[in-house]
């Protein structure tokens, strides 16, 4: 795995963040997408750590930019044999009437179609290489059909048969796509939320899942992880739920 590159979008915090960790310390070379500001600290964070890591501050959700830090990653770290799509975006929960048109554009952009210009920049490289890994992340509110979220209960929806359909187009290459969808898991934005982890908010969590803890960024990463790696050279077109145990799809 030492001389693989793997991209991480949305990896500026949270499942991202954590994904590229671990995959660093597995011994990839990982390029972290963001649009915020901080994926280039974090990218720091891991060359501090003596990883071969970059944080690239980029927007997922326009094929120039896409374009641009594909390139960028070529040129620094080598052609790329790993994409983590887990760039995303939730607007405030609303009912599905008062959805404008410009934000459901917004919301499937971001998280569904972003998907399709980071696969269509790098499948090149992987089948030059003829190995390649491709891992989309959706929702466990897709599972549950999650009311005031039309929009991204939709586009996390689209992300699985994304997944299918690509797997079926790229599979003759040793190219495998798959879906990991999490279940409620506490990241910092729903820290930033809900700081108090004893909330009576959060209590219905535990009731609907097996078992009876929080689920973390890391939970999902090691997920992600395994789809990474040469373990899972025949895993493709599944969808990996890391809910512990909330719909037990």
């Amino acid at each position: 795995m030492r001389e693989r590159v793997a991209i991480v979008t949305g990896a500026a915090r949270g499942i991202g963040f954590a994904t590229a960790q671990r995959l660093a310390e597995a011994g990839l070379k990982v390029a972290l997408i963001d649009r915020s500001p901080l994926v280039v600290q974090q990218g720091e964070r891991l060359q501090n750590s003596g990883h071969a890591a970059i944080g690239i501050i980029g927007d997922v959700s326009t094929e120039k930019s896409v374009v641009e830090f594909t390139t960028q990653v070529r040129n620094t770290l080598g052609a790329i044999s790993i994409l983590v799509n887990n760039a995303g975006l939730t607007l405030v929960h609303r009912n599905w009437k008062s959805v404008t048109p410009e934000q459901w554009d917004e919301v499937m952009t971001v998280n569904l179609k972003s998907m399709f210009l980071c696969s269509r920049a790098v499948i090149s490289d992987m089948e030059q290489q003829r190995w390649g890994r491709i891992v989309n992340l959706s929702s466990v509110t897709f599972l549950s059909g999650q009311r005031n979220l039309i929009d991204y209960v939709s586009a996390k929806g689209g992300a699985v048969g994304f997944s299918r359909t690509l797997a079926r187009e790229v599979g003759s290459e040793c190219i495998t796509v798959n879906t990991v969808t999490p279940g409620a898991i506490r990241t910092e934005a729903e820290i930033e939320m809900v700081p108090d982890p004893e909330d009576s908010a959060l209590a219905p969590l535990m009731e609907v899942q097996a078992i009876k803890r929080r689920g973390t960024a890391d939970d999902v990463a090691a997920a992600i992880a395994f789809l990474c790696s040469d373990d899972a050279g025949f895993i493709t077109g599944q969808n990996l739920v890391v809910d512990g145990g909330w719909m037990l799809h």
